[in-house]
């Protein structure tokens, strides 16, 4: 496993979008919230999972992890600060990570260039954590940022020319959204609503026509969710909790449910 030190890099690719926006002297601190995401059937086992407050993430624990043969395969930036899951049965071979107040631009690329991909991503109103893994199911990616509600002509682009929504974070309003060429997906969708009833109805809908939960957040006015389909039918059982009151007791139900976390969003 490799761990690559904080850094501000400028970011200059012109393969990755970033549409600017005139942002007022007072941002908005988003309000954080805990989602966590939980399915059956999945490759995962000997999952542990940990928070470390807004500062900083634990570089030790991971690295403990790693000595495991776990993997991270989800982060957020949540109402308990950077929540990190990590497990085995996951077929990556390699994984790094990337800790810092700027978009690493420089160093995703550079990752690319070694066959790294894009597995995880989240963000607070002052860092990014991105996590690249090697030998994943994604064959090439592509990266926008930009208020959500300028992102559809974009998504719909890459869309037709089969890649899918593999990762999301929001920072001060600005969505960033990577797109990966994949065949674990065979459909897409994504949905919106501003109260927990209304993306909860708009889940179980989606639910019913045979989609799953690949990504849900919330940008502190609205939660995003976004909804795959697998190959052959695949419809596993799924759950999701909002803000649980004992983060421990629930996803410790969940895995006597044969449930793994699968997601955790902010």
């Amino acid at each position: 496993m490799i761990y690559e030190p904080s850094a501000v890099i400028k970011s200059n690719k012109k393969n990755i979008i970033f549409i600017s926006l005139i942002l007022f002297a007072n941002i908005n601190v988003w309000a954080q919230s805990l989602i966590i995401v939980t399915q059956q059937e999945t490759c995962l086992y000997n999952q542990s999972w940990f928070y470390s407050g807004s500062g900083s993430i634990q570089e030790e624990e991971i690295k403990k992890n790693w000595n495991e043969e776990k993997y991270i395969h989800a982060v957020g930036y949540t109402s308990k600060g950077w929540f990190i899951s990590m497990a085995k049965g996951i077929k990556w071979t390699n994984q790094s990570y990337h800790f810092s107040s700027s978009w690493p631009d420089d160093w995703v690329h550079e990752k690319f260039r070694d066959g790294f991909m894009i597995t995880s991503l989240a963000a607070s109103d002052s860092k990014w954590l991105v996590i690249m893994s090697k030998n994943t199911d994604y064959t090439s990616q592509e990266i926008c940022s930009a208020p959500w509600s300028s992102l559809s002509d974009w998504i719909k682009k890459w869309w037709n020319n089969d890649y899918y929504i593999t990762s999301i974070a929001c920072k001060n309003g600005m969505w960033t959204v990577v797109m990966s060429k994949t065949a674990i997906y065979i459909d897409q969708s994504y949905l919106s609503s501003s109260t927990v009833s209304g993306i909860q109805e708009k889940i179980k809908k989606k639910w019913e026509e045979g989609f799953r939960i690949t990504a849900l957040e919330y940008s502190g006015s609205d939660y995003l969710c976004i909804m795959s389909k697998f190959p052959q039918g695949k419809t596993p059982m799924q759950s999701y909790h909002i803000n649980p009151s004992n983060v421990k007791g629930y996803i410790q139900k969940k895995w006597n449910e044969s449930y793994n976390v699968i997601y955790i969003g902010g």
